[in-house]
């Protein structure tokens, strides 16, 4: 038995050690890391081959940048282990982590296990041990695939799971484009039997301010509907009865866009505004009826129905974008 862990490595100078120490220190010691340097152009591949000389379990991988999709596809290429996961390199994990995840797996017989987030805004003070949650819960394919759009307990992100790694078989993250996790995750549940979820926070993720979800709007932020559109098919085709589920998520994302144009001060671009108030117009009704949609979301649906021309008249403003910076809608 082992577990190959990915690490895809892009000017993180600062933060690598702490990543990589939480790694290797792990209960778990059958553990393959993969460093992959992402063409970084601080001492971060520095870094990685210091920790490849230390300790023979770990794999360093140069590459030209190329994104986090295509880090990680490129640490998937190499992978011996019976397991995977992924961490990202500024983020700390705690030593029981993977014994965890691969406790769940194994005594539950399930093909990923999941466990929750710590958020932790403030670096100095992301590595801390949390207290182990023992109960576990056990989800079949179509209940894991309905609970990862009907709220966030599984959830999209790649790095707070464990998976089989025959689940990859034929699953690659999409290169050059944004909220990869979004795009990849739905295929391993499918590719599943079943999952196992523990709410213990054993994954400390660092909220950097210049992170790319962290980041003001631009038009990239739409390679999330770009995926969301595939997303919509594979359900209509494989989970129908996750139809309208989905389609109210679409809407979801897309209120989420025209809060982040608000808080940006964004109102050069009609055609931004207009493709979201477009989904908002294409599947309001899905999302009205829908009862696994909470009903702030359903709220703001109806009320940007309405008044379409309302978030850019509001994005003009400096005062809605700075009270809007403090408005989280999940």
């Amino acid at each position: 038995m082992k577990i190959s862990v990915i690490v895809p490595v892009y000017n993180v100078e600062r933060y690598l050690s702490n990543c990589i120490d939480s790694i290797l220190n792990q209960t778990m010691k059958n553990i393959e890391l993969i460093l992959v340097n992402d063409g970084s152009n601080d001492r971060s591949g520095e870094i990685c081959e210091m920790y490849k000389r230390k300790d023979d379990r770990v794999i360093v991988i140069h590459k030209t940048n190329g994104g986090l999709s295509s880090a990680r596809n490129a640490g998937l290429e190499v992978v011996t282990g019976n397991f995977i996961g992924f961490v990202d390199s500024d983020d700390w994990i705690e030593p029981d982590f993977y014994q965890l995840l691969y406790q769940g797996l194994v005594t539950y017989g399930a093909d990923i296990a999941v466990l929750h987030f710590k958020k932790v805004s403030d670096f100095d003070k992301i590595a801390f041990q949390t207290d182990e949650i023992k109960i576990w819960r056990c989800f079949n394919k179509n209940e894991a695939m309905e609970l990862l759009f009907a709220n966030n307990y599984i959830g999209y992100s790649a790095v707070n799971k464990l998976y089989r790694s025959e689940l990859f078989f034929g699953v690659r993250y999409p290169e050059g484009m944004l909220m990869e996790d979004k795009a990849t995750t739905y295929k391993l549940i499918h590719n599943c039997e079943s999952i196992v979820v523990n709410e213990s926070t054993k994954y400390h993720y660092f909220l950097r301010e210049n992170s790319i979800i962290q980041s003001t709007f631009n038009n990239k932020k739409f390679d999330s509907f770009t995926i969301h559109e595939e997303l919509i098919k594979f359900i209509d085709n494989y989970y129908p009865k996750l139809a309208g589920v989905v389609r109210g998520r679409y809407v979801y994302a897309s209120i989420r866009m025209l809060f982040m144009m608000i808080k940006s001060n964004y109102y050069e671009d009609n055609a931004a505004f207009e493709r979201c108030t477009n989904v908002i117009k294409l599947y309001y009704k899905e999302t009205i009826v829908e009862k696994r949609m909470k009903v702030l979301i359903k709220v703001l649906t109806i009320a940007f129905l309405m008044f379409p021309g309302l978030p850019k008249h509001m994005a003009r403003c400096r005062i809605f974008s700075m009270l809007f910076k403090k408005v989280r809608i999940s």
